[in-house]
């Protein structure tokens, strides 16, 4: 997600409390903050970021990027 500079402490709390949110972090680069989304399909998924992420007026502009496969999780 990119976010106004002037917000991003603020910005980068809030999906913390979303219960669709497994990991969060402020990023450099392209970036600047980084999310890990788990909703239960495209329609969850789309419903997440029209409403949730687009409520958030500071943030401009997100990239999306849904996994099709899992090859490895932490602990496995």
């Amino acid at each position: 997600m990119s976010v106004r500079p002037s917000r991003l402490a603020d910005v980068a709390q809030r999906p913390v409390g979303h219960p669709e949110i497994s990991f969060a972090a402020m990023t450099t680069g392209p970036s600047d903050l980084v999310a890990a989304v788990n909703c239960r399909d495209a329609e969850d998924l789309c419903r997440y970021l029209t409403e949730r992420v687009g409520a958030l007026d500071a943030i401009p502009s997100t990239e999306t990027a849904p996994v099709i496969r899992t090859l490895k999780r932490a602990g496995r």
